[in-house]
């Protein structure tokens, strides 16, 4: 008997909805980028013309993205988010323009507008597709209208403080993570990322107290390594674990990278936090070599007869 005659054939890595997915990626490209080819041709193109162009190429994303998602395969749906999160960035680009060169409006209170109308068009493609791309076009269209409002105006006295927006991005992140853990924003394991790079990032952005952002990034990748193991999520984990690796490398850099004695301390601080964490780890109980960690066996039930020693298994 042949042993592979009950067997499933594979199916085939390469099959007509590949083909088309690719093409359509390929045409999408293409298009977009000979449109803007075109306009960079034209002499003295007016604002109202780069307007125009992108409309069109917004418009040409977000139709092409709806038809392919007719289909309800796993494969046009990826062709719609992608298509969609085009599009809503070419609808930025065509809002920034009105904004800024035809209204006339600039400054803190273009920005604003803008941001706002990218959320529009972010929560509306959201809300009919969940899913990765769409959420952080979203996110980074919120975070855009949160520093519009609060991002310092330029001064001829040195760097600007940047304190407020920088505590304002940690908490933004924050309050995302929870949305993802409480399943409010989906996909939930994007917006556990997005809200985990956010809070670590955002203190780090101090520029007054630059210590203290550090130790607040520090403290924020430590909870997040503490919270991914809780919920039993790598990638929250693997942020946390990021996080204090770079941030820690970082503060090196920063403080004692300048100085022979300043880099002997950091090197001693550095191996007796690891003598720690192995003293630490090697407190427990330790278990002999070769036992494996199974949980302990359920109690036999009343009347069963004792075990006995295990027989021969079998191989079906």
């Amino acid at each position: 008997m042949d042993p592979g005659a009950g067997a499933q054939q594979r199916p085939s890595v390469v099959t007509k909805e590949t083909a088309v997915e690719i093409l359509g990626y390929i045409g999408a490209a293409v298009g977009a980028a000979a449109t803007l080819a075109a306009a960079a041709q034209i002499q003295d193109l007016s604002e109202g013309g780069a307007l125009a162009i992108a409309l069109v190429v917004a418009a040409g994303l977000l139709g092409t993205g709806y038809l392919f998602g007719l289909h309800p395969a796993e494969r046009g749906l990826r062709m719609r988010s992608v298509l969609w999160f085009g599009g809503a960035e070419a609808w930025s680009v065509a809002v920034t323009i009105f904004i800024g060169e035809i209204a006339g409006l600039d400054g803190r209170g273009g920005a604003i507008v803008s941001s706002l109308l990218g959320v529009a068009i972010g929560a509306v493609l959201w809300l009919h597709l969940r899913r990765s791309l769409q959420e952080v076009f979203l996110f980074l269209a919120l975070l855009a209208v949160l520093v519009s409002m609060v991002f310092p105006e330029p001064s001829y006295f040195g760097i600007p403080d940047l304190t407020g927006m920088a505590m304002l991005i940690w908490a933004f992140g924050g309050v995302w993570l929870f949305l993802a853990i409480r399943r409010i924003v989906g996909p939930v394991r994007t917006g556990m990322v997005l809200g985990s790079i956010a809070a670590i990032v955002g203190p780090l952005l101090f520029t007054r107290t630059r210590v203290a952002g550090e130790l607040l990034s520090l403290a924020t990748a430590g909870g997040l390594l503490v919270l991914g193991e809780w919920l039993g999520d790598s990638p929250v984990q693997g942020l946390g674990i990021a996080g204090l690796l770079l941030v820690s490398g970082g503060i090196v850099v920063e403080h004692a990278g300048d100085s022979t004695g300043g880099a002997i301390a950091a090197l001693a601080a550095g191996i007796l936090l690891l003598a720690a964490a192995l003293f630490v780890g090697g407190m427990g109980p330790r278990r002999p070599q070769g036992e494996a960690s199974l949980p302990p066996a359920p109690p036999p039930l009343a009347g069963a007869p004792p075990p006995g020693p295990p027989g021969p298994s079998s191989t079906t």
